[in-house]
């Protein structure tokens, strides 16, 4: 079975197993048009039906019509919203008022109230994927008794991966809001959620994830578009990494004996940096240095999220036409996330990780308002539409709106400097070296392992890749006045904001189930 081709058709038709309401008091899962299919009748429904389970972190629903209430459907894709809060609010990105989107400039800030719209719509999405994957597990058991069935390990296979898919969710609502619905398989459709806050939930996602581990397979026996079993050790470290935010109680050492089951197979870096966030980065996804990516496609799974959100929606729109071609595409930028000078400052000279374009921009946001030629805020060109082999060719292949590079969710350099940061904290499990290693494939000399050091590097090996407001918070630099940053509390000097901010406010259309978090 092509999980590929399964994963685009998915993305191209009404969801077998429907759309949901963002809702929390209405969790039901139902087809928005009554005339589509409902029930699934044979072996290769049920696959589709996983596919498009895969496909709600890649599109935001049907011809870009968002299966949650958005005023932009193409805003609501997963991985945009998940992007947009956590790099908004950090020293990385930022975006203007030449866009005007409402509720961005909070992000920018830090200043987010219960009534910003990207909250509530980030929320819808989170909640939205985890019924899905809930619809799924209480239906795969009938594949046996369909026509052309699914054998007894397939189930199991599929059932173990989309209990990942669930806990993804549940970690990053965890991360991002500290507390949310909690619903499983073995809720009855309908059925209000009980709410739980992080530290409950943490538990409970912990003991899933390990549960369904051992019936995932390894990336070496993987398809490609299905997550393997390292990716889901690297979800479990992630949350082992941040335990100490989540619970109170660090758990450096589970963190990296996680990370070292992924190291036993995989434990080679990619030879060259900027070639895994290119248009053929998917050589690399899987049993390779991206452990766990989103796929994107130019022609087939068409998206304003992922990586053309982060190509064309970060490139300003009046660079010259030959550098749209140096990048691969013959569409116009959109002007919207530009970069941080922290970000920019943050490299030494001839580190290759710099995929920043200077120009004729100046490394400041004095001007936050039209981003022209020479204007405020230089210009991430880390993702781009071109394949490996015509990188930098003005001459090369072009593309139109859509980027095929996939979307790194995780990576092995990640992996590297968590193992880094359990040493730091006490672990033995050579973290210098592993540390020392990342910094070798970018022809970087050895530094002191320490924390300024580690978070720094941290910066510049994932920057624009959504870890970098979780990072901020776990070094105690997030929130307070330890670390100003540009408009940082809405001044463009920046200024010290309030411990509460280290989540996010509950939506106010969630606040009569799920409460509120303490401050707002």
């Amino acid at each position: 079975m092509n999980f590929k081709k399964l994963t685009y058709a998915a993305a191209g038709c009404m969801a077998l197993l429907g759309g949901a309401t963002s809702c929390v008091g209405d969790l039901d899962v139902t087809p928005k048009n009554p005339s589509n299919v409902t029930a699934l009748t044979t072996g290769a429904q049920y696959y589709q039906s996983f596919a498009q389970v895969y496909s709600g972190l890649a599109i935001a629903g049907v011809n870009d019509q968002s299966d949650i209430s958005v005023d932009d459907g193409g805003a609501g894709v997963y991985t945009r919203q998940l992007w947009n809060l956590q790099e908004l609010c950090s020293d990385e990105a930022f975006i203007g008022k030449n866009w005007n989107d409402a509720g961005l400039d909070e992000l920018d800030y830090s200043t987010w109230s219960a009534d910003n719209h990207w909250l509530y719509e980030c929320m819808s999405r989170f909640t939205y994927q985890i019924n899905v994957c809930n619809q799924f597990l209480r239906t795969i058991d009938q594949a046996t008794s369909v026509e052309n069935p699914l054998s007894g390990a397939e189930i199991t296979e599929m059932k173990a991966e989309i209990r990942v898919l669930r806990a993804l969710s549940y970690y990053h609502m965890m991360d991002l809001f500290g507390r949310g619905p909690w619903i499983t398989e073995a809720n009855t459709v309908g059925e209000t959620p009980v709410t739980m806050t992080r530290q409950e939930m943490f538990p409970l996602v912990i003991a899933d994830l390990i549960d369904a581990i051992p019936n995932v397979k390894p990336a070496a026996q993987q398809t490609y578009g299905r997550l393997s079993r390292e990716a889901a050790y690297m979800l479990l470290a992630k949350l082992y990494l941040n335990a100490g935010v989540y619970t109170g109680t660090p758990m450096w050492a589970e963190c990296a004996k996680a990370c070292q089951e992924i190291t036993k197979t995989i434990n080679t870096l990619a030879p060259t940096y900027k070639y895994l966030f290119c248009g053929s980065n998917d050589k690399y996804v899987g049993n390779g240095e991206i452990l766990w990516a989103v796929p994107q496609d130019n022609s087939n799974l068409q998206t304003y999220g992922g990586t053309t959100y982060l190509g064309i929606g970060a490139w300003n729109a009046s660079i010259p036409e030959d550098l749209f071609h140096k990048f691969g595409s013959t569409a116009a930028g959109w002007g919207g996330p530009r970069v941080r000078p922290e970000l920019a400052d943050a490299f030494g000279a001839d580190d290759p990780r710099y995929l920043i374009y200077e120009g004729t921009f100046t490394n400041d946001l004095n001007d936050i308002g039209d981003w022209g030629l020479t204007g405020s805020g230089y210009m991430c060109v880390k993702y781009v539409y071109t394949s490996e082999d015509d990188y930098d060719n003005t001459q090369g292949v072009l593309y139109n709106t859509f980027n095929s590079a996939d979307f790194p969710l995780f990576r092995l350099a990640d992996t590297f400097l968590m193992l880094a940061e359990c040493q730091l904290r006490g672990v033995e499990c050579n973290g210098q070296s592993y540390f020392d290693r990342v910094r070798e494939r970018s022809n970087q000399p050895a530094i002191e392992l320490n924390d300024y050091n580690l978070l720094q590097e941290r910066m510049r090996e994932l920057y624009w890749e959504g870890h970098r407001r979780s990072d901020l918070i776990r070094f105690g630099q997030f929130s307070g006045s330890n670390y100003i940053w540009s408009w940082k509390g809405g001044v463009q000097q920046g200024q010290s904001i309030d411990s509460y901010r280290e989540v996010y406010a509950i939506p106010t259309n969630y606040t009569a189930t799920l409460g509120q978090n303490p401050g707002y």
